[in-house]
């Protein structure tokens, strides 16, 4: 498990401070759990503090009383307390979403025809820019269209950077990268400075101070990806930028076998279009049951972030475990992948399902018939770690299951799907403010449909023969079925 045994260089170390901090970037996705927070109210001091609109209409503005308030929001700011303004702060979060699937589909196509480099200076630049400036906002209007254009910086950075790292490290780090370098570590990081600085406009210019470092980072010391620039032809720039990498990596050999294998000839290939994910019933198939998986994942992680806010107990306390057990969770699938060959792409992905499922269906059940908050708040906890290792199956699953010729293609569909997943969260944790049970029911249905449709349709592709995915583009296959062959080395390899 050790960094010798994956070759980890400080060039890949640097890849990895730049991830984070690109995930880091992204989660103010989720500044919302804290700028949308809402306090309970009360009229008098012999009454009950709760959340209760019609209260709120009929109290003189004198004697309303709000409890303790661990964050000041825009909903206190702006009265988006009760009614049709209460709806305009999901709607904030809904169309900051809106922004990150038009920045997924528009800078992943920019980087495609332009590099991976400008665009991720370029959406981190003007990310950070519209972030600080949402913090100014005068009203809810600019606040959420300033909102919309950061979610189209975060898509961009997102698929630019993402594309990059996992263009430059080995095949071996990828789970490593995702195991130690996650969504959770930046989820503590954002509680950590909303706990500090408990007002939505001084934290809004705190917590994207930090992404700040990136930028000179990224323009000083990371070149153009040189797969990239070999895609482009532009061979002397492709050099140019490994001699760069290996200098920093203090690794001369680092390209090696690319040079001796890849570079010699690069044969001229057709354009593939959307419609390629298609081309056949087994590649449908998997595009759809991938499509699902991943529309899942989005969908009932983002319900139950957002949801999170209304939890029982202390509110950042809630925000901090959240992310700490998904962060540190993480290092469980690195192990299991690593030393338990038996240990599948579907199992990874049925089994975490399976307890979703139960969690979310107990917690269900206690919302409707039992007042348990504490004991709903450490299912849910569990449940936000398993959700996590959904996603960790939809992106192995998505980078084993497309052939090569689509590959790029098929995941950038996925990340497309996911994110119409994004936009329907906030309505659906909205929903919850009219009857608790709903976000924990919406994850349970989701989640049984997406449970029977993968033990049907998804396939195996650990150990996957990439080189010879290819075929499944061309072939005319009845079975979804992956068949192992047997490799130089003795191990087994899925054969697609």
């Amino acid at each position: 498990m050790g960094c010798g045994r994956m070759k980890i260089n400080r060039f890949h170390v640097l890849l990895f401070i730049t991830w984070q901090l690109t995930i880091y970037f992204a989660v103010q996705q989720l500044f919302s759990i804290f700028s949308n927070y809402t306090p309970k109210w009360r009229c008098s001091n012999d009454t009950e503090y709760a959340k209760n609109c019609t209260l709120l209409k009929e109290c003189p503005k004198e004697l309303l009383q709000f409890d303790h308030m661990p964050f000041y929001s825009t909903v206190l700011e702006f009265d988006m307390l009760c009614g049709t303004r209460a709806y305009i702060a999901s709607l904030i979060s809904t169309f900051q979403f809106c922004g990150v699937l038009l920045g997924t589909i528009v800078f992943g196509q920019l980087a495609d025809k332009y590099g991976r480099r400008p665009i991720a200076l370029i959406t981190l630049t003007f990310g950070v820019f519209f972030t600080m400036l949402s913090g100014a906002s005068p009203n809810w209007q600019i606040l959420m269209a300033l909102r919309i254009l950061v979610g189209t910086c975060i898509g961009g950075a997102i698929v630019s950077l993402y594309t990059y790292v996992v263009e430059i490290i080995p095949p071996q780090q990828r789970v490593f990268l995702r195991a130690f370098f996650n969504w959770g570590y930046s989820r503590v990081m954002l509680t950590i400075v909303c706990w500090m600085i408990p007002h939505w406009r001084w934290a809004s210019y705190a917590t994207v101070s930090f992404v700040v470092p990136l930028i000179p980072i990224i323009y000083f010391l990371l070149p153009e990806s040189p797969t990239w620039l070999m895609s482009k032809e532009r061979f002397t720039e492709m050099e140019q930028s490994e001699q760069k990498i290996s200098k920093y990596a203090n690794s001369p050999t680092m390209f090696e076998a690319q040079n001796s294998q890849e570079k010699k000839v690069l044969k001229p290939q057709r354009q593939y279009t959307i419609r390629d994910l298609f081309a056949n019933r087994l590649i449908a198939k998997r595009t759809l049951i991938l499509w699902l998986i991943w529309f899942t994942a989005a969908l009932c992680s983002y319900v139950n972030d957002l949801n999170s806010r209304n939890l029982a107990g202390d509110f950042f306390a809630n925000q901090l475990l959240m992310g700490s057990m998904t962060g540190m969770c993480q290092a469980i699938i690195y192990l299991l992948d690593t030393y338990i060959p038996g240990f599948s792409r579907r199992m990874l992905y049925q089994a975490s399902q399976s307890l979703v499922i139960g969690c979310f269906a107990t917690m269900t059940l206690l919302m409707i018939f039992v007042d348990a908050p504490i004991v709903i708040l450490v299912i849910d906890l569990v449940g936000t770690v398993l959700i996590s290792y959904t996603w960790d199956a939809c992106f192995l699953c998505a980078a084993e299951g497309f052939p090569t010729e689509v590959r790029a293609m098929g995941i950038g569909t996925c990340a497309s799907i996911s994110r119409i997943g994004a936009l329907l969260a906030p309505q659906v944790a909205f929903l919850g403010t009219l009857w608790q049970p709903i976000p924990f029911l919406t994850v349970f249905l989701l989640g049984t449909i997406s449970l029977s449709f993968s033990i049907i349709f998804l396939p195996e592709t650990k150990g996957t023969d990439l080189k010879k995915c290819s075929e499944i583009l061309t072939t005319n296959v009845k079975s979804s079925k992956v068949h192992p062959v047997a490799d130089t080395s003795g191990q087994q390899k899925m054969d697609c």
